[in-house]
Parts: structure tokens; C-alpha cells; sequence
């Protein structure tokens, strides 16, 4: 930051020198901007938020109450803390919309090795690691498993129901996240000329993953695009919303965020988050999840994104809360960043 003794130095040099003098003006102001501009750009609290999710989506998948007993309720609770996805999708929207929105021109090839530098290199490992360990130690008759190898590396395996939970079960989730990182440019674009298009732009996508279900289901082919569940719930066809919210919380925290001031906002979005989370519970019935059922996916893509998460997020950015706080120290801010391995 420019501290008041380096103007000091400038103001009695700048007749000595004025090209010196100009070029470590330059310097130091573009020192402060960088400063800003990290600040502004990063929010603690989500990245807290990160951990949260991160440890949702664990005790989603082991989850530590037992179905049969006393405790079947919270079993169901917990069953549905697949949430957590729905929450990295939304704060993934906001944060790339946030820092790349107004950019004229996008370095395309520096925007995607930042993306994916973050996530693959740790994911590739993994997954190579995991296909050794089943070609050593065969747990099950994988049929062509270079094949299978190359889909889960390459995120297709992300556009095909047989192929979904092979390798990484959880690397589902960043074929989408990946096929969003692609084409949030193009999408920058599209809104910029009409903010209508942050509507109409996710309904065309739905509508043409609806499309491929109603062509492919027809196929046998791997399960690519099987069926509207695993259309709505596994690929980004289905689950684009979640990112165009979190762009549209984005746009609004832009244009209001030193303006609207609330103190609600916090705990109406955890309000939300938790009676999302009994609706999907209740909903569940004879299905594994309360996301099978269409009122389900209504509400883990659309409404629990729109008025929880979203709420959630504008509190945390907005509000001073306890939780905001806790959100914000340093053991947080270290388990949000290392969820980018989780």
C-alpha cells in the first residue's frame, strides 16, 4: 500500500528527476491498484464456505447415522447434504463472473490453465492412481479399461450414466464445472449485449440437454444422456442454473453492493438451506435421494440455489455476523483452499 512518507519522497524529487519520478509514481500506484484489487476480489467468507461444502459433500457420501435406527431421520438429513455441490456450482458462477465479467478481452488460453491448474494436475494423479489400483488389484471385470481410463481423464465420463461414478465417483462434478469454465466467456459476452440473456441463455441450454435425452435414450450407448434424472442431476445441461445465480448474484453485488445494506440476509439463507434440505428428505420416499423426484430437482436446481445459497452469499459479502467471522479466520480460509483437492 502507498504509505504517506513515500508521497513525501515523490513530492520533494519529482523536480529532480520527472521521467524517474513518473515511472515510480506508476510504480507504486500500480503496487496499490494490485493491493485493491486482491482485496476486492476476495471474499474470506466464502472461502470458508468452501470448507463447509466440502465437508457436506463427505458426510453425504459416509454418512455416520444408521438408516434402521433411532436416528433414521437425521440418516435422511444427512443423506442429503449432496448439497454441497449445489454450493460449490453457485459460488463457482459468482467468482468467475465477478473477476471476469467486465473484462473486455479474456487471455482465453491463461483463463483456462488458471482453471483447470487449480483442480487437475491433483485430479489426473488420482485418478491415474485409482486405475492401478484396480488393474492390480481387480475388484470388479473392467471391459476396455483404457477406454474407461480415457473418459474419466478427459471429463466425458461426465456425459454418460454407465461410465458417471467409474474412476473418482465424486469427479463428476467437475465435468461440469469444467464444461462452465469453457464457455463462461462466450456466455460474458452474450449477457453483456442483453441482460435478458442471463435468462434465456440457461433455458436454451436445459432445452437442448432435454433435446439430447429425447434423441439419445432412444440408444444404447453407454447411457449418454440415459434419461432426464441423470440429465438434471449429473451434467451441466441440468445443472447450468446453479452457475447463471450465482453470475446474477454476481452482476447485482457489482452494481448494489455498497448500497443495499441488510441484516437479515445471513440467517434467512441457512433458513432456506435447511428447509430445502427437509423438503428433499421428505421427498426422497422410495427414491435414494430427494433429487430423483422432479419437485427435488426443482428445488437443488433452482430454488435452493436462488433463495438460499444466493441469499447466503449476499449476507456473508454484506453483513457482520458471527458466522461471517468464523467463516473469515485463518483455519477456514485453509480448509476452503484445500477443498480444491477434496
Amino acid at each position: 500500500m502507498v504509505s504517506q512518507n513515500d508521497f513525501c519522497i515523490i513530492n520533494l524529487s519529482i523536480f529532480k528527476n520527472s521521467s524517474a519520478n513518473l515511472c515510480a509514481i506508476k510504480k507504486i500506484m500500480t503496487g496499490a491498484a494490485a493491493d485493491l484489487t486482491i482485496k476486492t476480489n476476495y471474499f474470506p467468507a466464502l472461502t470458508g464456505v468452501r470448507a463447509i461444502a466440502a465437508f457436506m459433500v463427505f458426510f453425504h457420501h459416509f454418512n455416520p447415522f444408521n438408516a434402521n435406527g433411532s436416528l433414521a431421520v437425521l440418516h435422511h438429513f444427512t443423506n442429503e447434504f449432496h448439497i454441497g455441490v449445489t454450493i460449490f456450482f453457485v459460488l463457482s458462477g459468482f467468482l468467475i463472473a465477478y473477476r471476469y465479467f467486465d473484462s473486455i478481452k479474456i487471455n482465453f488460453r491463461k483463463y483456462m490453465v488458471n482453471r483447470i491448474a487449480r483442480i487437475y494436475p491433483m485430479y489426473f494423479i488420482l485418478t491415474t492412481l485409482t486405475f492401478v489400483v484396480f488393474l492390480v488389484f481387480p475388484q470388479q471385470n473392467l471391459s476396455h479399461p483404457f477406454v474407461l481410463y480415457l473418459t474419466n481423464i478427459t471429463f466425458l465420463k461426465g456425459f454418460f450414466q454407465q461410465f458417471v461414478f467409474s474412476g473418482i465417483a465424486q469427479g463428476w462434478s467437475l465435468t461440469v464445472e469444467e464444461l462452465f469454465y469453457f464457455t463462461a466467456p462466450v456466455f460474458f459476452i452474450l449477457i453483456r449485449r442483453k441482460k435478458i440473456n442471463l435468462v434465456s441463455v440457461p433455458v436454451i441450454i436445459i432445452s437442448i440437454g432435454l433435446l439430447l435425452v429425447f434423441v439419445f435414450s432412444r440408444y444404447n450407448f453407454y447411457g449418454f444422456f440415459a434419461n432426464y434424472k441423470f440429465m438434471f442431476n449429473y451434467t451441466f445441461f441440468g445443472r447450468c442454473s446453479e452457475f447463471f445465480i450465482g453470475i446474477a448474484l454476481a452482476l447485482f453485488y457489482k452494481k448494489h453492493g455498497e448500497i443495499i445494506k441488510t441484516n437479515w440476509a445471513t440467517y434467512a439463507g441457512i433458513a432456506f438451506i435447511i428447509l430445502s434440505l427437509l423438503a428433499l428428505s421428505f421427498l426422497k420416499g422410495d427414491f435414494k435421494y430427494g433429487v430423483m423426484h422432479p419437485m427435488g430437482i426443482a428445488i437443488n436446481n433452482l430454488f435452493l440455489p436462488m433463495f438460499g445459497i444466493a441469499l447466503l452469499f449476499w449476507g456473508l459479502m454484506t453483513e457482520k455476523t458471527i458466522l461471517q467471522k468464523i467463516l473469515s479466520t485463518d483455519m477456514f480460509d485453509l480448509l476452503g483452499k484445500s477443498s480444491y483437492v477434496f
